[in-house]
């Protein structure tokens, strides 16, 4: 009945003049222009009773429209004539969406006014949605809800969702729910960047406070082989640092496994680990309760079919919380600041003019257009603009700014820029623009201060954040306005259309507005046209592309040919390793079906005769192999070799292969010899121009714990003609790329392997004195306490000085947290921001 009522609707064109003039006329009053959109009360009214038919519908179009037009008619002419506010409540209870009540205060209360009928729905649907959480009762919408279900009937379970649409609230509710016991169990949490284990962390941390239950522990940093594991444990972690746990306990298992971003499955080495790793999990407990979160993805049933999951839920939310408006933003003239502004709704519409504006300023170049046209549009609001690069989004943010120079700086603000003092450097760029209420955020900001930007913009104390593509990992960061101009992902790479609608969808913050603006400047001269782009993606798994569209370069790899040493194809080489396993164990017939491709073919007897071929010139056992799995198997088998010989040399020439403690005088020529020797045979580098002399001296500062700012000074010496910013930018990049990541890969296989040629040649008291130094160049620390205080969930920065304020260096996890609670915070002498670290972590 009510969806041929609502169908009636959506095909009567008076609907949708009225539904176009007022939004035409929501959008004037938001911009500022022309007067032809009109629209009246009567509009308005209209306009409400269709919305609460078509809020009725299953129709998802009818549904968005909806609630764009209701939100539209109630901020346009509020509760003066007609109990708008009443209205809206209906439809939003109807669309499932009790979150959006809160946005307006009126709304929030008006169910107290509404008339009887309509009130007693209302308190059925909500009971429908009503869960508890942690002893408080919310409502959850009508996606959070069959979500919350499913996962307590502790179904497998693949999504695809906004950032806005509620995910993350829903998975921390239910983890606080699992561990509403005593009872023993393990969580893996899986995030594809280090970022995100920051964010998730946090809101973990925050999540369990206060419950009655032993909480859980939350483990962001691996757990060595001599540490016991924690009954009850939350482990939040990339798939490197899942696959480090795993290496180092073969009894670690999950009865939940999350991966977040699950559509990074696609990306690469990366991926071909995030898959693997998963198989690990799932091998080590079938029974797992596994949930993939992704973003649009149009082939969910891809994660059934990879990980033989015959079982698992597929849904998709496509309803946002919010609406955004798509706002083409044409420079006509570029010296006088001359706008166009046409909308084209939520991106389906015809172009529909909105507005004429004068800037009074030259918008010219490209940075001109992106710092002086938010600086207008944007003003009073929380607005993000799209930076193509680290450099650029700096030079936006500066510019930006330098207008806003007339701020008077926060206690906050004041704060935030002290920490990127600490964190980086006195010169860095944000040291100045956070002052301002300005900030920008890449992917090699140390992660403590990218937390506390987004904290800031979070709170309104930043109010123009200037992002690059990093901001589509995953990081929550609803903004009321978004700009654009010819986005890039990559160098030179125009935005994909999925990556153009995954940024849009961040323009509207729940419970903060109800519509969000996107406004795309100068759209006629982008090189893709991402509107007119999908919405969703099809993911193909790593290993997949791998075997389908890089066959020929894959056996080539697999071959080991001598052209194929002098690169660092990663891709392949991982896809290489984890063939390679499977061959020997004998499920090489199983991977392939799962990636689609039938055994037997002439494509899977190519692949399998060439790793038949790599057997017989290998002799590592697999097991060995995988401990490094981004790196050929070819190359390790080639270092392996290297090391036996010198180790067949006797037991003093071996002892010179094992690397030193950081902290030991010899340690630089010790990591310079082994860094020649991996540049040599992994990466194929010309050893002669002495690059692994310059990674050793600063792998070895890193994992000293020397800060950040001290390193990028000695850089700054260094490079003395070259200009300040792109030293700290270079530095924030070798740390990043070459310590945290490339020395991590190949000083994780030196270790691998060389212990394997000491137990081999039984050496094996030797072999047990090898330091973890992949854990510490990846930390940045390699004193025991230091790496305590991280393992908390203290950042790299508050754990070095508090390191250097304990007399003691060997602290364990529990010691360190003892340590911090018997100091009078307040005497430990840290900056606003790291006290507060500290003091979330003490009073905990």
């Amino acid at each position: 009945m009510m969806q041929e009522l609502a169908d009636k609707v959506w095909n009567n064109s008076g609907f949708h003049d009225a539904a176009h003039r007022i939004e035409l006329a929501w959008l004037t009053k938001e911009i500022g222009g022309i007067d032809d959109g009109y629209a009246d009360i009567t509009d308005a009214t209209r306009l409400m009773r269709s919305a609460a038919i078509l809020a009725c519908s299953e129709t998802a179009d009818h549904r968005r429209a909806a609630f764009r037009v209701a939100t539209c008619a109630y901020d346009l002419f509020g509760t003066g004539q007609v109990p708008l506010d009443q209205a809206l409540r209906m439809v939003l209870t109807r669309l499932g969406n009790f979150p959006s009540i809160g946005t307006r205060a009126d709304v929030a209360s008006a169910r107290v006014r509404l008339p009887l009928v309509l009130a007693a729905e209302e308190i059925a649907s909500a009971n429908a949605h009503e869960v508890t959480i942690n002893g408080q009762t919310v409502l959850l919408t009508d996606f959070q809800q069959r979500l919350w279900l499913n996962l307590l009937q502790r179904r497998r379970i693949a999504l695809a969702a906004p950032t806005s649409a509620g995910k993350s609230f829903v998975l921390q509710g239910y983890l606080s729910a699992l561990f509403d016991n005593e009872q023993p169990k393990s969580v893996v949490y899986i995030v594809p960047t280090r970022a995100l284990i920051a964010q998730v962390a946090e809101d973990l941390t925050i999540q369990f406070r206060g419950m009655d239950q032993n909480i859980p522990d939350i483990v962001t940093v691996p757990v060595d082989a001599e540490t016991n594991l924690a009954e009850r444990a939350i482990y939040v972690m990339t798939q490197e640092r899942v696959q480090l746990a795993l290496g180092a306990h073969p009894d670690l298992s999950a009865s939940v496994i999350i991966v977040d971003e699950a559509h990074s499955i696609a990306d690469g080495s990366r991926g071909v680990l995030l898959q693997w790793v998963i198989d690990d999990l799932l091998i080590r407990n079938p029974a797992s309760q596994i949930l993939f979160a992704s973003p649009a993805i149009r082939n969910l049933d891809i994660f059934g079919r990879l990980f033989g999951l015959t079982d698992l839920v597929e849904f998709a939310s496509i309803e946002p919380t919010v609406a955004q408006n798509f706002l083409v933003t044409t420079v006509q003239s570029a010296t006088k600041g001359e706008l166009e502004i046409h909308t084209v709704g939520d991106g389906s519409r015809a172009l529909r003019q909105v507005a004429t504006l004068k800037l009074g300023r030259t918008v010219a170049s490209r940075t001109e257009k992106l710092v002086h046209i938010p600086a207008v549009l944007g003003r009073g609001h929380s607005n993000i603009i799209y930076a193509n690069g680290a450099a650029e989004a700096e030079s936006v943010a500066l510019q930006l700014a330098e207008l806003m120079s007339d701020r008077e700086p926060t206690e906050l603000r004041l704060a935030l820029s002290d920490l990127a003092k600490e964190a980086v450097h006195a010169n860095y760029a944000l040291v100045e623009c956070v002052k301002h209420g300005v900030a920008f955020h890449y992917s090699n900001i140390p992660t403590q201060l990218r937390r506390a930007i987004e904290t800031a913009v979070s709170s309104g104390e930043i109010d123009y954040l200037v992002c690059t593509s990093t901001l589509l990992q995953g990081v929550n960061l609803p903004t009321k306005n978004i700009f654009m101009f010819a986005p890039e992902k990559g160098r030179a790479r125009a935005l994909e259309s999925t990556d153009f609608w995954n940024l849009a969808g961040r323009a509207g913050r729940l419970k903060r507005e109800f519509q969000g603006n996107i406004f795309l400047i100068d759209y006629d001269k982008w090189k893709k046209k991402p509107l007119h782009g999908p919405k969703d993606s099809i993911v193909t798994p790593a290993i997949e592309s791998s075997l389908n569209e890089h066959h020929d370069q894959l056996l080539t790899v697999i071959s080991g040919s001598p052209r194929t040493s002098k690169s660092d194809n990663t891709d392949l080489e991982t896809t290489f390793v984890r063939l390679y396993t499977d061959f020997k164990g004998g499920d090489l017939n199983q991977t392939f079906e799962r990636a689609g491709i039938a055994p037997g073919d002439i494509q899977s007897g190519l692949v399998e005769a060439a790793l038949a071929a790599a057997s017989d010139k290998l002799t590592l056992p697999t097991a060995v192999l995988r401990r490094t799995p981004s790196i050929s198997a070819h190359k390790q088998q080639r270092l392996y070799d290297r090391l036996n010989a010198k180790i067949a040399q006797g037991a003093d020439v071996a002892r010179t292969l094992i690397p030193l403690h950081p902290r030991e005088s010899e340690a630089f020529h010790s990591y310079a010899n082994i860094l020649e020797l991996c540049h040599e045979i992994i990466l194929g580098i010309d050893t002669s121009k002495n690059l692994h002399r310059f990674h050793a001296l600063i792998a070895r500062r890193w994992m000293l714990g020397v800060p950040l700012p001290q390193i990028i000074d000695e850089q700054i010496s260094r490079n003395a003609s070259k200009p300040v910013r792109t030293t700290i930018r270079s530095t924030l990049d070798l740390i990043e790329g070459d310590i945290r990541f490339q020395a991590v890969r190949l000083f994780g296989c030196y270790s691998a392997l060389l212990v394997y040629a000491l137990d081999s040649a039984g050496l094996v008291d030797m072999a047990s004195s090898i330091p973890s130094l992949p854990l510490y160049l990846e930390i940045g620390a390699s004193d025991k306490t230091m790496i305590s205080f991280i393992s908390l969930g203290l950042s790299r920065v508050t754990a070095m000085k508090l390191n250097e304020m304990s007399a003691r260096k060997d602290l364990d996890k529990t010691g360190a947290l003892r340590w911090l609670r018997t100091r009078p915070l307040e005497a430990l002498g840290l900056s606003p921001l790291l006290l507060a670290e500290v003091r979330a972590i003490a009073i905990a």
